[in-house]
């Protein structure tokens, strides 16, 4: 009975070493995969974990077969689709407008998202003057229907991405080719809220 017990003990310590084992090389390769993604450009701008269907809770808490499971944000892809959306709508004539669209990340202009922290809005504008006669529509267009641009966009992006984005459209405030620091929409006084200082634009935000 004795060398019967050692045997069950000795098959029970191999399974638990091998489980351990096990769970330990999830951990090691989910955080390794998690981490080539964070660092290869273009990088998510944030990311959501869920292990065993806990959100938040760490690699290391995942139980014998587990599941850990990463959810990143990829507004950069909304940020392009968006850039390319406004380009194919915009009116043409010199080419000066639909060349206009430019990205502002905490009221900086931008060409990229590399400098975007996590939970940042994202706003594209034009702040060319006449931007604003075709948004409100007070612009005959030579091919009808190219006006109000801002707005015929953000419908489009928002029925793309609306399950992974924010997306909207408003007014927001630009001066010297700056927008309206942080509280970037028009509203916190001072030459942001001039009426000649406000320009349409396209907003992308995070979920949640």
């Amino acid at each position: 009975m004795a060398k019967l017990q050692n045997v069950r003990t000795a098959i029970d310590i191999a399974r638990a070493a091998t489980l351990e084992a096990t769970q330990r090389a999830l951990v090691e390769t989910a955080k390794r995969e998690h981490a080539k993604i964070m660092s290869t450009v273009p990088r998510p701008g944030g990311f959501r974990r869920w292990v065993d269907g806990r959100e938040g809770a760490a690699e290391e808490t995942v139980k014998d077969f587990g599941v850990i499971q990463y959810e990143y944000e990829r507004l950069d892809m909304v940020a392009q689709f968006a850039m390319e959306t406004l380009f194919d709508l915009s009116p043409v004539l010199s080419g000066d407008y639909r060349n206009s669209h430019t990205m502002f990340i905490r009221g900086r202009a931008v060409k990229n998202l590399r400098r975007r922290r996590a939970g940042e809005e994202i706003y594209i504008s034009s702040f060319l003057p006449y931007s604003r006669v075709i948004e409100n529509g007070s612009m005959k267009m030579r091919v009808p229907g190219t006006d109000q641009v801002y707005a015929q966009a953000s419908w489009i992006v928002h029925r793309r991405f609306g399950n992974i984005a924010n997306v909207g459209w408003t007014w927001i405030g630009i001066a010297d080719g700056r927008a309206n620091g942080g509280a970037i929409r028009t509203g916190s006084g001072g030459a942001f809220d001039q009426s000649d200082a406000r320009y349409p634009a396209l907003w992308i935000g995070e979920l949640g």
